[in-house]
């Protein structure tokens, strides 16, 4: 029993073996019952390492979601429709995307993590392995003097991928306790590689369409430009919703222990 008369129940930084409901509205859910939230003390001289480790041991269930929290998988990756129409009759770009998914954002990589834990400001650098996406396409374009018609299956691979990222959080107080809100992820993304492949380019002629590829695979940067900030966009809200359903469900103290 604790000293302002209310009944002691268990966390993962407490001994009592008397387990607590969440304090998300939302859910009942167990905080005992999360033994993948690896809480990281604020005294820890190296908490950088340790909340990276702990981001690190979450990617198997951000991969799948995390239903008892309320949070969405992060593979695979909605976006939303990209039009991308400009130029002139005689070199003129009409390229629509539809029904973009994209897969590869669990594999993610952090480095240069820096993180201020009393003003909730975190600084890192974010690598993928890699970045495929399919969707729908309709281009009709001229491109070096090229005619370029088509409509179908897009893929695509995006490599030698990193963003730099800034993830601020506010303090709220609720139920006579401190809890994290996190700002929109503030993320710029850097490819360096990309291959795009168009079916039925042409109405399915071969060789007019292998040409045809390595010409835009060679010039795809108006493409990547409207892709581009359709993945920041994206993965900001989709990655800031998914912390804050976890930060909803655990207190800043159960998260960031002061020992």
């Amino acid at each position: 029993m604790s000293m302002n008369g209310r009944r002691d129940c268990a966390t993962p930084f407490s001994r009592s073996s008397t387990p607590c409901s969440s304090k998300s509205s939302s859910s009942n859910y167990s905080i005992l019952a999360a033994p993948y939230i690896k809480p990281c003390k604020k005294s820890d001289p190296d908490i950088n390492k340790c909340i990276v480790r702990s981001i690190e041991q979450l990617r198997d269930k951000l991969s799948v979601g995390i239903p008892e929290l309320d949070a969405p998988p992060i593979e695979p990756l909605n976006l939303k429709q990209i039009r991308l129409f400009r130029g002139p009759a005689g070199a003129r770009l009409d390229f629509n995307l539809t029904d973009i998914q994209v897969s590869g954002p669990s594999t993610f990589k952090i480095r240069d993590f820096k993180a201020d834990v009393e003003n909730v400001v975190f600084t890192f650098k974010v690598n993928f392995e890699k970045l495929t996406f399919q969707g729908k396409y309709q281009i009709d374009a001229t491109i070096l003097l090229l005619k370029v018609t088509g409509q179908g299956d897009i893929t695509g691979i995006f490599t030698d991928y990193e963003s730099d990222v800034v993830l601020r959080a506010r303090k709220l107080h609720r139920d006579n306790d401190v809890y994290l809100n996190f700002e929109k992820m503030k993320l710029k993304i850097k490819i360096n590689k990309a291959q795009l492949h168009f079916n039925n380019l042409f109405g399915g002629d071969n060789a007019l369409a292998a040409a045809t590829h390595e010409l835009i695979n060679n010039n795809n940067d108006l493409i990547l430009n409207e892709i581009i900030p359709e993945l920041e966009t994206s993965l900001a809200e989709h990655f800031t919703n998914v912390a804050n359903k976890v930060t909803k469900s655990f207190t800043y103290k159960e998260l960031f222990p002061d020992d």
